[in-house]
């Protein structure tokens, strides 16, 4: 089995993550939806890696070096990352962009109805504050245009995107790592060679 051969499986993986969301769309809620497609996720870089580690021993082709194998490891497994982030982005603003856009119009709402009189403004501070210290809110235009920025910026697909491949960048890395050091130090990879 080639290396190149290796690649098909972060693409199928991907397909599998549209699958996944797909049939869980109807059952679960916009928030728990996104938890579950990160653990889609991360299960999928754990397979990878386990697979990418099986092939580097039964095909012989690591390259008896830590940083070596690191390196042929962590292709793969960033390949997928950005894959991942590339998927979790066209779902959230091509597949389920209505379900998106209804998330939005459903915290601005929110927004305004907190914001819609001085009175339920402080309706809404007083019952921040029932925590035991109150928080320190700015009036209630400034709030209502902060929240809204915040808003309008956090289910932007630009945030999405940046934002999950930071994520999967960083656990393909780490998953690389440790695939890296349980094959050298635990397995003895070099002593195979």
């Amino acid at each position: 089995m080639r290396r190149s051969s290796l690649v098909g499986f972060p693409v199928l993986l991907c397909g599998g993550y549209f699958a996944f969301k797909w049939l869980l769309a109807a059952s679960l809620d916009a928030e728990r939806l996104v938890a579950v497609g990160g653990m889609y996720h991360w299960t999928a870089m754990t397979l990878l890696a386990i697979v990418s580690c099986v092939w580097l021993v039964r095909e012989q082709q690591h390259t008896g070096s830590f940083w070596g194998d690191f390196k042929t490891l962590s292709q793969l497994l960033v390949l997928y990352a950005m894959m991942a982030s590339g998927s979790v982005w066209g779902w959230n603003h091509l597949v389920a962009a209505e379900s998106t856009a209804l998330r939005k119009a459903l915290r601005l709402a929110q927004i305004e109805e907190h914001t819609s009189s001085d009175a339920a403004y402080q309706a809404f501070v007083a019952s921040q504050s029932q925590a035991g210290n109150p928080p320190e809110l700015p009036n209630r235009q400034a709030y209502r245009e902060q929240a809204t920025a915040q808003v309008n910026w956090m289910l932007s697909g630009g945030v999405t995107l940046v934002l999950s491949l930071l994520t999967y960048l960083f656990a393909a890395i780490l998953l690389a790592l440790v695939a890296t050091v349980l094959l050298h130090h635990i397995w003895g990879l070099s002593s195979l060679s």
